[in-house]
């Protein structure tokens, strides 16, 4: 039932998003030949440069398509982060919210498949912008050029890392999992905010936006102090004090450890405390009227 709980909230965001990611690549492929990359690249502006007409309508579309094109960029996460907020509250705190609770699945089905399918569309969105980048990078320099110029950088940056970072494939993968985790709770606090808000009887998306502020702030406070108590803490002083008697490159690989495993367990606790904080809400205090 997951999988078609998944299913169902996958097809809803992607008839939304995927008119947004077309526009995108389309806004970015005209920017390509007479926007930011003809202007980038000058190629067209030299081509142009005797005939001061179609210069300056050139000038001018340039512009536009410039402003358009940055216009849609930041349209793009604008548009992901107001549909997945909508696609919740509609979901499970409106009227469709009737018809989800009575389907045979618990609460905390419907609120992690909301929150995988939002979480992967999030990702999508980013690819997508990252596309378009890559789009526009790849038309100003030529494709010869760029793949060229791509695959000599690669090869240094790769023997770089594998001189000074010989580890780096295993520092790759934690960020990816602090990434994972981090985004998922920042997700799950939006979630819980808006059921925190729904909460009450009056101005219920008011209230949403204030519990999120304030769980924001909450969590900042709890996370100063918890740094501040932890760097007083004797075996913590300690153990850094035996670890600044061991090599630096044994050291800094200690530290970097010790720090991916802090950062994912704050994470992974805040995004648990938000995710059945959630659940318990809509679980045992859902109010759709």
């Amino acid at each position: 039932m997951f999988r078609k709980l998944c299913k169902y909230e996958f097809r809803s965001l992607v008839r939304t998003l995927a008119p947004a990611y077309l526009a995108v690549i389309a806004v970015t492929i005209i920017n390509t030949f007479i926007g930011l990359g003809s202007i980038t690249n000058g190629h067209l502006n030299r081509a142009l440069a005797g005939n001061s007409i179609f210069s300056s309508l050139i000038s001018i579309l340039q512009g536009v398509s410039m402003f358009v094109y940055f216009g849609v960029m930041v349209a793009l996460g604008v548009l992901t982060l107001i549909i997945i907020i909508q696609r919740f509250y509609k979901g499970l705190l409106s009227d469709e919210g009737y018809l989800m609770f009575t389907l045979p699945v618990e609460p905390w089905q419907l609120i992690a498949a909301k929150g995988t399918v939002a979480f992967i569309m999030s990702i999508a969105s980013m690819l997508v912008a990252m596309l378009s980048i890559l789009i526009l990078v790849c038309g100003t320099m030529g494709p010869m050029t760029f793949f060229s110029e791509l695959a000599r950088n690669w090869t240094a940056l790769m023997s770089e890392l594998s001189r000074w970072l010989p580890l780096w494939p295993v520092y790759l993968i934690e960020f990816l999992l602090i990434s994972i985790i981090g985004g998922l709770a920042s997700l799950y606090q939006i979630y819980f905010s808006m059921a925190l808000g729904h909460l009450s009887g009056k101005h219920r998306i008011m209230m949403s936006v204030v519990a999120y502020i304030a769980i924001s702030t909450i969590l900042n406070i709890v996370f100063g102090f918890g740094i501040v108590f932890l760097g007083n803490f004797p075996p913590i002083q300690n153990l850094f004090y035996r670890m600044s008697s061991i090599p630096f490159t044994e050291w800094s690989y200690l530290f970097l450890q010790l720090l991916f495993l802090g950062s994912f367990l704050v994470g992974l606790f805040q995004f648990a405390l938000l995710f059945f904080g959630t659940e318990r809400i809509l679980a045992k205090r859902l109010n759709l009227e």
